[in-house]
């Protein structure tokens, strides 16, 4: 162009060349948009709105009903199921430190809401707090945390070989073959592959994972921000926010690093053809959208996520208790009268048979 040519854009056009050209010379690379286009948006939650199991209000069962916890270290879920695998019942919450009284709170609330002609013909226990959670509530039976992870994924895929579980601070993955588990691998220490991963950022940002999971969706220029610690993560995230990177982009890029962590460094997936092709995932984080359309992108599969998600263990354990169920049987389950007479004591001790001197609260 010549010294006195010139060219005249409008302003929003000059908007549009501005926004284009943020994205030369960055020191934060950028990686595909979680969807091509609104019609692969539409398929996408088409096709994950069909592993759905039906939910009832609790004052519409009749006869017996199982119940199933699933108490983990920092939340305790509950669901009540029908004799035909329906939910007439759920809860998901913190259990501010105590698995017994927030088990006996969720047990209660269930005796208040149920009907008349209704039951709880039997009940299991799962995960963290199980044994302590039988003896104190006199729960009928306990089950391995796996299996009843296992069997409330081969409830929406008969032929599951590999479940993927991520909640918010810990991983488990669980290879199946021949209907038997067959390898279970483990996140040992970081949570960087895990849900408080993003939700520590939404956080930082003022926004809640549900508005943080959101903005991801739309995103049109994630960030590629690798797989690193958080840690050192917070330094990447910055400098993608001062070359323009928006919201989505950042919440985009956390999802896709949270999925890397969990494939390449927990997995440590080569081939991802020997994971499987039944893939069942689950977990409060796969709720997430963002987190589960990365996971189909970066594993090249579809995979199934239920409605349920968040809930799987103690769907699982509320199966093994109908499964276990014979006609006649009563509950050993504690009575509504006998919580209301319950007590605990609390003490703490020092354990002292190593020298780790560990406390524990008794």
């Amino acid at each position: 162009m010549l010294a006195g040519d010139c060219q005249i854009f409008t302003l929003d056009e000059m908007k549009e060349r501005l926004r284009k050209a943020q994205y030369f010379g960055e020191e934060v690379s950028r990686v595909s948009p979680l969807f091509a286009n609104a019609a692969e948006k539409r398929a996408f939650f088409e096709r994950h709105a069909q592993a759905t199991i039906p939910e009832h209000a609790i004052q519409e069962l009749k006869g017996p009903a199982f119940l199933g916890i699933d108490a983990g270290s920092t939340t305790t879920k509950a669901v009540l199921l029908d004799g035909k695998g329906e939910i007439y019942y759920s809860s998901y919450g913190s259990n501010l430190g105590s698995p017994v009284e927030s088990s006996i709170r969720v047990v209660k609330e269930i005796y208040r809401q149920l009907p008349t002609d209704a039951y709880i013909a039997r009940s299991c226990v799962s995960g963290y707090g199980e044994a302590l959670i039988k003896a104190a509530l006199k729960v009928d039976e306990g089950e391995i945390e796996t299996m009843a992870h296992y069997r409330g994924a081969k409830f929406f895929q008969k032929d599951v070989d590999f479940i993927v579980d991520i909640g918010g601070q810990d991983m488990k993955c669980m290879q199946v073959k021949d209907g038997v588990i067959h390898n279970i691998m483990l996140n040992e220490a970081c949570s960087s592959g895990c849900g408080s991963f993003i939700q520590t950022f939404a956080h930082s940002l003022n926004m809640s994972v549900p508005e943080f999971a959101q903005a991801a969706l739309d995103a049109e220029h994630p960030v590629d921000l690798g797989t690193r610690c958080t840690v050192f993560m917070n330094s990447k995230v910055k400098q993608a926010q001062k070359e323009g990177a928006s919201v989505g982009d950042i919440s985009a890029g956390l999802s896709y690093s949270v999925v890397r962590n969990a494939l390449y460094k927990v997995i440590k997936i080569q081939d991802p053809d020997r994971l499987g092709q039944k893939i069942v995932v689950q977990g409060g984080t796969f709720l997430n959208d963002s987190v589960l359309r990365c996971f189909e992108l970066i594993m090249g599969k579809e995979v199934i996520r239920p409605n349920i998600a968040g809930l799987m263990g103690a769907f699982g354990a509320a199966l093994t208790a109908r499964a276990h169920f014979k006609e006649g049987a009563a509950s050993t389950l504690l009575s509504a009268q006998a919580l209301d007479d319950f007590t605990m004591k609390n003490s703490s001790v020092v354990c002292g048979r190593c020298g780790n001197n560990c406390k524990l609260t008794i």
